[in-house]
């Protein structure tokens, strides 16, 4: 979304490859962070064309007509780990991002009246949580900044970065479903969608002759606005499914405040630069279409395939373009129960980003990473409850400028988690 650019006075410019680590707002780059649900997520998210328990409000509303029994479910992401290292970001130095959580997933409950299906949903699809303080001493300088203060022995002394971020987005209302004949589905889920983004970033510069610089950056954001879910379930035999989704968040409002402040002593007299700006400019979605087809091998095997196209757009952000490229994602997922009260899930899915190439001239604080991970689960039985405990991997790598336009760093992420569902039936 956007860039959080630095404003150094003009003998530091030579320095931002060091000192203006870029950021943006949570991880706009990516639609599939997060895995939603007790049965979706132990088989990748592949769950369009099943859809028939409460996190089917969520993936396609149409399926939870399927539903046979009243139901009340709830998920949680126990550990939720990303971990990035962008290489020879500073001075040759990695730098290392991480953040790790406890995130409700989703609740969920739904209620079948003939051929009619109500429910209602609570789904966190993104969640991120950041907290980082790097220290580097001892770092050399670029060669011209060591002409322009005259002095070949000039390094850095130390360099300073402490990150806080938070952005979180949470989604709820009501869903519906309606059964038009034997063999085909409607269904319509009403999201209300608030996303809230906290940034605060802090960097300290200091040269081997005393001289240094001190940033601070805090952005606090926060957005209402409503995601519709369009869903349509095809059901020729008790074998084979096909689902389909449409859905697209509508910011309404949106309230944006940026402020960066400078105290700096590198042109050799203290230098304070302090700029706020408010705005209501509205983040960029794209519109998601989700296809599926599920087949069931044998009455306790089946196995299910996803693809979901997100078309590429843009949109303005405090003066800047950003521009979103076509992202298609695909998941194929598995589920197999060979005793009575177990069931075993695996999947396999990606999440592609929707960045575009890292080419010179890029923004800095762009990056673009394909990730690709694995997913499992095992749920047991107990009387009229289902318990579920799950994880899911997945791993990426690609390229950044996290710096400045000019410089590419290399990078790789990585993403753990570790849920626990349960479902009641009454």
């Amino acid at each position: 979304m956007m860039v959080l650019k630095r404003y150094l006075p003009a003998a530091c410019w030579v320095l931002v490859c060091l000192a203006s680590v870029s950021t943006v707002w949570a991880d706009e780059f990516h639609y599939n962070n997060m895995l939603i649900g007790e049965r979706a997520a132990g088989m990748g998210g592949a769950f369009t064309a099943l859809a028939d328990d409460t996190s089917g409000m969520y993936y396609n509303p149409a399926g939870i007509v399927y539903a046979e029994e009243k139901s009340l479910s709830a998920s949680v992401n126990a550990y939720y780990s990303l971990s990035k290292k962008y290489s020879g970001v500073i001075a040759g130095s990695d730098l290392k991002r991480n953040y790790s959580a406890i995130v409700p997933n989703f609740f969920g409950v739904q209620q079948p009246i003939g051929p009619v299906s109500l429910g209602f949903s609570y789904a966190v699809p993104e969640h991120s949580f950041e907290n980082m303080d790097e220290t580097f001493t001892d770092l050399p300088l670029p060669y011209e900044m060591k002409q322009y203060y005259g002095d070949p022995n000039l390094r850095i002394a130390r360099y300073v970065l402490n990150l806080n971020t938070e952005d979180k987005i949470n989604e709820f209302g009501p869903s519906v479903a309606i059964r038009i004949s034997d063999t085909l589905a409607f269904g319509l889920t009403l999201y209300v969608h608030k996303r809230d983004i906290l940034f605060i970033e802090n960097e300290l510069l200091r040269l081997s002759n005393g001289r240094d610089q001190l940033t601070n950056i805090y952005v606090k954001a926060s957005e209402w606005g409503t995601r519709p879910v369009l869903g349509l379930l095809w059901k020729p035999s008790e074998r084979i499914s096909f689902g389909a989704a449409l859905s697209k968040t509508f910011v309404i409002s949106s309230d944006v405040t940026y402020q960066t402040t400078s105290h700096s002593t590198l042109d050799g007299k203290a230098v304070l630069d302090d700029q706020r700006t408010t705005s209501g400019d509205k983040q960029g979605y794209p519109w998601q279409c989700r296809v599926g087809v599920a087949y069931r091998i044998t009455p306790s095997w089946l196995v299910s395939g996803d693809m979901a196209l997100y078309p590429g757009f843009d949109f303005d952000m405090l003066g800047e373009r950003v521009e979103r490229e076509t992202v298609v994602n695909a998941a194929l997922g598995t589920e197999y129960s060979p005793w009575k009260d177990w069931i075993f899930r695996a999947g396999v899915f990606t999440n592609r980003s929707n960045s575009p190439d890292i080419n010179p001239g890029t923004s800095a604080g762009s990056e673009k990473i394909d990730m690709y991970g694995v997913a499992g689960s095992v749920s047991f039985r107990v009387h009229q409850s289902t318990i579920t405990i799950g994880g899911n991997y997945g791993q990426g790598s690609g390229t950044a400028h996290i710096t400045s336009e000019e410089f590419a760093q290399d990078v790789t992420a990585h993403t753990w988690n570790i849920f626990v569902a349960s479902t009641y039936h009454y």
